[in-house]
């Protein structure tokens, strides 16, 4: 291999790494929610609000530093997010009280707000060439697993350590320590000649196609917002089904969630657009379905298989629609666009989770599932009938910014 190709693949591999240490450390605490619970007596609606705050961190990060890499370049900026990772990390050590809780999602949500847009683009500008036609979908599978692994891994430090609240998250900081010495020695992917001077600008959507990115948001903010409820809320509502189920088993299915998503975007990779968004949008309506039914007849295990096939779907249509994305978007514009992708999906993925609380006090848990499922079945719906207008169904080639295929043509673009 020549010795560019092998900086190229040191510099990809670190930063894939580092995406899933960054997203693990997102959902890392879910299991431990239980503990917390009845260490600080937090309410249901308090561990939403929890969560709430770490997606608050992800928009902020999106929109403040999304102009920020174009002047400091792409490798400065994940260390700040790894830093944030780490500090993060010392306030869970150190936690004492709720108002400690939301300290050190805020710090969890700005570092992975900060890994989101810039380290899918570094991905995409540093890939090898035999990984570059599809290096999007790596970066996106490498930050649904991360999601995926956090959780089981916080599950099996509640069986299997002595205080998992402390030693978890000692280990993940020494884990971003490592990682911050090996991006310093990565390959910057935005050369000097190509930095611009500061001048915050908020996230857009791109100058054209916009009404197919409408339609791929909407679709990924109904992927998002389930997955948002089930890390926020599987250690409630397996608690409600079967009150001895313990972290573990929380962990898990959160776990299959987003590992089932990241198996998707990497087994079915080589699926066109058009196939991959309509496989990801039927198989993503067939688990919701199912999780309104699980969570009105309060059956764990139709809960489970209602979290693999959500995690399928929406594995599915967001490597899609990140990959239609920067295919179809001109380069100056990419890093903002897909910022505001992001920015969208988690801002609906956490504002459902915060209502089904409120909705689960006044009528109880099966009629705020049911609504919940109902509003992301539509959202889903609605994105599907944007893109049908756009003619996307019948052909996914891009014309606008490059010839054949989407990821074919991101690779042959000059970087952003």
């Amino acid at each position: 291999m020549p010795a560019k190709d092998r900086t190229r693949s040191f510099s990809f591999s670190v930063i894939l790494v580092s995406i899933v240490t960054v997203m693990a450390h997102t959902a890392l605490p879910t299991p431990l929610y239980p503990l917390y619970s009845e260490e600080f007596g937090l309410s249901t609606l308090q561990v939403t609000e929890v969560y709430a705050v770490y997606a608050l961190g992800v928009t902020a990060a999106l929109v403040f530093f999304n102009s920020l890499s174009h002047t400091i370049g792409r490798r400065l900026l994940l260390l700040i997010g790894l830093l944030c990772s780490a500090a993060s990390n010392a306030v869970f050590l150190s936690a004492g009280s709720l108002g400690s809780l939301f300290a050190a999602r805020l710090l969890t949500g700005l570092a992975a707000g900060t890994f989101m847009g810039t380290a899918t683009v570094a991905a995409v500008e540093v890939a090898p060439r035999r990984l570059a036609p599809h290096a999007a979908v790596w970066a996106t599978a490498a930050t649904v697993f991360g999601l995926g692994i956090g959780p089981v891994t916080g599950g099996l430090g509640t069986r299997a350590l002595d205080d998992p609240e402390h030693q978890l998250f000692l280990c993940h900081l020494a884990v971003v320590v490592v990682l911050a010495g090996l991006l310093l020695a990565t390959r910057e992917p935005l050369s000097r000649d190509d930095r611009v001077p500061f001048r915050w600008t908020a996230p857009k959507p791109p100058s054209a196609d916009r009404s197919t990115y409408a339609g791929l948001t909407l679709i990924g903010v109904s992927g998002m917002a389930t997955l948002g409820l089930l890390a926020g809320l599987t250690p409630h509502v397996l608690g409600t089904f079967a009150p001895h189920s313990g972290g573990l088993a929380s962990g898990l299915v959160v776990g299959s969630a987003f590992g089932g998503s990241a198996l998707a975007q990497l087994a079915f990779r080589r699926l066109t657009i058009t196939r991959g968004l309509a496989s990801g949008t039927a198989v993503m309506s067939t688990g919701l379905l199912l999780l309104g039914v699980s969570i009105s007849v309060g059956s764990g295990v139709l809960y489970t298989c209602a979290a693999v096939c959500a995690g399928l779907g929406q594995g599915l249509t967001i490597g899609r629609s990140v990959q239609q994305i920067s295919a179809r978007t001109a380069r100056a514009e990419r890093v903002s666009a897909v910022n505001l992708y992001y920015v969208a999906l988690y801002t609906g993925a956490a504002v459902p989770v915060i209502a089904l609380a409120f909705i689960e006090k006044a009528y109880g848990l099966p009629t705020a599932g049911f609504s919940f499922c109902l509003c992301a079945l539509a959202c889903c719906a609605t994105g599907i009938a944007r893109l049908s207008r756009t003619g996307l169904w019948s052909d996914a080639t891009p014309r606008r910014h490059g010839v054949g295929t989407p990821t074919a043509s991101l690779a042959r673009q000059p970087p952003p």
